[in-house]
């Protein structure tokens, strides 16, 4: 996918304004690759905004980075995955958001270009969609870090619920900055409540 019609996707969906609201022009935003995933076992892709089944997606999915041409991994650095809701419990009522899906630091990679991500150290485990009935369609947004700090001690998420900070409307960036991640690539798929 192109990188303006990737951005474009990010930014029409507020992606960027919700999840990284410090980023004053998220036009200008720049992204070091894409992130392929995949749940295995229903044979779905994730592809930037599209519709996933909730009973589909329970199961942690496969997830590989690729890198962009003229953008190489740092093959010394270790990598850190996410996956959040910012529409937690609704898009209209923050309470919860963001929710925390997911977290994997120390990730590393054995090619410039990327590939698929297995070894890293699950701190949170892989929590499938639950969007509570009629609250509408949620975002469900998987982002991946370079850590810049070799050897990272990593600031507890303490609960779920807004990454544990208690405060409505979240998580990500919060946690990211507490912890100087460099934002790499983010990819992301709508959810809702299924009987």
């Amino acid at each position: 996918m192109k990188q303006a019609t990737y951005l474009d996707k990010l930014i029409s969906n507020e992606i960027i304004q919700d999840i990284f609201p410090k980023v004053s022009d998220p036009t200008h935003l720049s992204l070091s690759g894409s992130l392929t995933i995949e749940y295995p076992h229903s044979n779905l892709k994730v592809e930037q905004g599209n519709t996933l089944s909730t009973k589909l997606t329970q199961e942690p999915p496969k997830v590989t980075y690729n890198a962009n041409t003229g953008a190489p991994l740092n093959l010394d650095k270790t990598y850190t995955l996410v996956m959040t809701d910012p529409d937690a419990p609704s898009r209209q009522d923050h309470k919860w958001s963001e929710y925390c899906h997911f977290v994997e630091t120390g990730i590393k990679f054995h090619h410039k270009e990327g590939g698929l991500i297995t070894n890293g150290h699950k701190v949170l485990k892989y929590m499938g969609p639950g969007p509570p009935k009629g609250t509408g369609p949620h975002r469900y947004v998987f982002v991946l870090f370079e850590e810049i700090e070799d050897n990272q001690i990593f600031t507890a998420v303490e609960d779920r619920a807004n990454w544990g900070y208690e405060t409505p409307a979240t998580g990500v960036e919060k946690w990211a900055m507490a912890n100087k991640l460099r934002l790499l690539a983010i990819n992301f798929f709508f959810a809702e409540y299924e009987d």
